[in-house]
Order: C-alpha cells, then sequence, then structure tokens
C-alpha cells in the first residue's frame, strides 16, 4: 500500500477517519493525502463577476489555512509519516474520485456518522455515494467507534470469490495487525429452503480451504448466519466476537436494482458500528 487518500471537512468525523489511516500508514509507510473540496458557490442574488471572484479566493485562502492546520497537526502526531495535502474544486463525491484515480490511490478513508431515514440521505451522501461510483477500496469509520487495533475483520459474502485481487486487500489489512478473518454467509431464514442451506454450507467448507491454502499465514475460520435481517444479524455477530472491521465487495447493480434496493454496503457504512471496508469488484 503505497498512496492512501482522506478526504476532509475538518470535521470530528474527518479527524477520526485520518487517525485510523495513520494508523495503517504507520504499518505500510504509505503516504497520506489529505484531500479538501470546495463545492461552487451559489448565490440567488445577482452579483458582479469581480465580488464572485473575490469570494471564491477568500474561500480557498481559508480553507487552505484550515488545510494547512490539519496537516501540521497531523504531522506533529506521527512526525514518521509522509503527509501531503491538497485542495480541488467541483461536487465533492466527484472530486474524490478523480483525484483518487489520478493518484493511483490503495485506499480511501472516510469519516461516517450512524444516521436513518431522510439523515441517512443527507448525512451519507458523500461517502455512500463515493462506495456507489468508486474503482478504489473505501474505508468508512464510524465517528462513534472507538479506536483499537483490528485483531477481527469479518468477510460478509455469498459469492465465496476467488479473485486474489480482491481478496487481497483483506488479507492485506488483516497480515498487517495479525487479524483472523471470520468468513461469513448469511441465509435468509423466510425464503432460504434446506437444500439452500446445505448447499451454502459445503461451499462454505470448501472456501475455507481454498483461503487455507491461497494465504496460509492467515487464520481463517467460517461460520452461516441464519437470520431474518443481514444488517442485525451482522453487528450481533460483531459484537460478540469482538469484531472490528467487516469486509463487503461490491458489485455494479442495474437500474431496476438501484430503484428497488439500496445497497447494502452503502446501508451498513451508514448504520454500522465499527468500520466498513467496501471493495468494488472488476
Amino acid at each position: 500500500m503505497k498512496n492512501i487518500l482522506i478526504p476532509t471537512d475538518f470535521s470530528n468525523s474527518a479527524m477520526k477517519a485520518i487517525t485510523y489511516a495513520a494508523r495503517i500508514a504507520e504499518r505500510t509507510e504509505a503516504t497520506l493525502y489529505l484531500l479538501h473540496v470546495i463545492e461552487p458557490v451559489t448565490d440567488g442574488i445577482r452579483q458582479p463577476f469581480a465580488l464572485h471572484d473575490r469570494l471564491l479566493e477568500e474561500i480557498a485562502a481559508a480553507r487552505l489555512k484550515d488545510l494547512q492546520t490539519q496537516k501540521n497537526n497531523l504531522k506533529q502526531a506521527y512526525p514518521n509519516l509522509a503527509i501531503a495535502s491538497e485542495l480541488a474544486k467541483g461536487t465533492v463525491t466527484t472530486a474524490i474520485l478523480d483525484f483518487a484515480e489520478n493518484l493511483q490511490a490503495d485506499m480511501i478513508v472516510m469519516g461516517t456518522r450512524g444516521a436513518s431515514g431522510l439523515k441517512e440521505v443527507f448525512l451519507g451522501s458523500v461517502t455512500g455515494g463515493t462506495i456507489g461510483r468508486t474503482k478504489i477500496p473505501v474505508l468508512a469509520v464510524p465517528f462513534e467507534y472507538p479506536m483499537e487495533e483490528p485483531d477481527a475483520i469479518v468477510f460478509a459474502t455469498n459469492r465465496y470469490e476467488e479473485d486474489k485481487q480482491l481478496l487481497d486487500k483483506i488479507i492485506e489489512l488483516a497480515s498487517l495487525f495479525n487479524a483472523v478473518v471470520h468468513v461469513v454467509v448469511f441465509v435468509d431464514i423466510d425464503t432460504s429452503t434446506a437444500d439452500y442451506y446445505i448447499f451454502n454450507h459445503k461451499q462454505l467448507n470448501q472456501y475455507i480451504s481454498f483461503l487455507k491454502q491461497t494465504y496460509p499465514g492467515i487464520s481463517f475460520t467460517g461460520e452461516l448466519l441464519e437470520d431474518k435481517e443481514f444488517e442485525e444479524t451482522i453487528e450481533e455477530y460483531n459484537s460478540r466476537n469482538e469484531v472490528d472491521i467487516v469486509a463487503m465487495i461490491t458489485y455494479p447493480k442495474s437500474f431496476w436494482e438501484k430503484l428497488l434496493k439500496k445497497s447494502v454496503t452503502k446501508r451498513m457504512s451508514f448504520h454500522s458500528k465499527i468500520p466498513v471496508l467496501a471493495i468494488p469488484a472488476k
């Protein structure tokens, strides 16, 4: 891992994400990139272009000062880390994704706050939008999460992925912190048949064997989770096993899938009490 991008709006939530990213960078010697995006100024009152340009200049100068202060504070706390900072202009999510792609970032680390209903739409819009469109793994760190060394990672799947380019993102974190990887498969008891359960039980056992052979230095465990609600079941499992990160692989959705059902990974990033690692499939 060489480059980690952390979008910041200078909030406490962003600071939590920065601190988490710094912990990872300490072990990987990655460079941290702090990015602040200045959105276009919209004003219903007509004003001369000169005044508008002056306002933009003042905003940019103030944000640049705030960004430099945050960078300096981070450098004091982690003097051995390589830290860079950048201002960008435009729509926040698009600017983040463009910068990440140009940087060839290995990971985007973002802060998030738990929310529900309409608050979920607004508070989670940037992180959720980034997860929905990114080609780069996103680690969403809840503001409420107490910082801990991640010694247990849940990998929630039902596709039994064998693509090493996807799995390596999870394994790298597990290796950095010597964490156990819990592979869990959710089975909906309202819709699943006995044959489906037996099939997944066999698949999971074979998958754990594959993972152990492919990554011999990592400890794996597997479990089928039977219940009605995915998010609640995962949260209960995480609490019971003192899990520190939930990893999920995201897949492109069709128009109708997007219309009828929100991404499970995006919902998890809004509601989860622990960091969520979203890894986009090709």
